[in-house]
């Protein structure tokens, strides 16, 4: 039982593979239940990589992060539902108005479908900006973590499922939120990776001892000469 649960934990970045190593290299790991598909492999594959991705049984979280007006969110929103993915992530900076019509019109889009609706989560604050670029870059007056709890709590309010945060603002979220609020957590980082790309980063036993629901792991897998115990090992490690 513990095996299964933390192996749904895990939700795996696939964006550096096109779809035929995506492929392989998910054989080669039979126990990744959770596969993320982002910009990155989205637009080289097109809408069909959820189609083979799906056909391998596995849960999709489709990180596209969209933003714009409510129409087009909802547009967005309507049209990916019919794919069968599990997970959307949508900006909750773009408003509660969009936040609202994007879940509405997921719930839409699965019902024509006959499939279950996805899960819809606001992107709080990317993990990869620091504490100073975004005071400085984006001239932001409050603090990192002020900001997630207020777009958090939009998230709440419109009617999402969850939100994206990192891992280091996620005990604060938990206290305030229930489990079925998900918290999905990029910045997750093994004791002996580097930083790479991010800044507000975590061990996996960290992210889940704060309170978060899944762990966004890519290259400390994929990049791993041994990706599937690896990936067992920090299942193992996650409770």
């Amino acid at each position: 039982m513990k095996k299964i649960n933390s192996e749904e934990k895990i939700i795996l970045a696939i964006d550096g593979l096109d779809i035929y190593q995506a492929k392989v290299f998910l054989k080669r790991c039979p126990n990744i239940k959770w596969v993320k598909v982002g910009l990155e492999l989205f637009t080289r594959e097109g809408p069909s990589v959820i189609k083979v991705l799906k056909d391998l049984n596995k849960k999709i979280f489709l990180d596209l992060k969209f933003h714009d007006i409510p129409n087009t969110m909802s547009a967005a929103c309507y049209e990916v539902s019919k794919l069968g993915v599990d997970i959307i992530s949508v900006h909750a900076s773009a408003g509660s108005k969009a936040l609202t019509a994007s879940k509405n019109a997921s719930l839409e889009g699965a019902k024509l479908a006959n499939l279950n609706p996805p899960h819809i989560v606001g992107i709080t604050v990317l993990t990869s900006l620091s504490s100073e670029e975004f005071q400085t870059d984006l001239n932001m007056k409050n603090s990192i973590e002020e900001n997630v709890v207020r777009l958090a709590k939009l998230s709440f309010d419109a009617g999402l499922d969850g939100c994206v945060c990192s891992p280091l603002e996620a005990k604060i979220l938990r206290s305030i939120y229930k489990n079925n609020f998900e918290l999905i957590t990029p910045g997750i980082r093994t004791k002996i990776q580097n930083k790479d790309d991010q800044n507000r980063i975590m061990t996996p036993f960290e992210a889940i001892n704060n309170g978060a629901s899944k762990l966004v792991i890519g290259r400390a897998i994929t990049k791993n000469k041994d990706p599937n115990k690896t990936f067992l090992d920090i299942c193992d490690s996650i409770y």
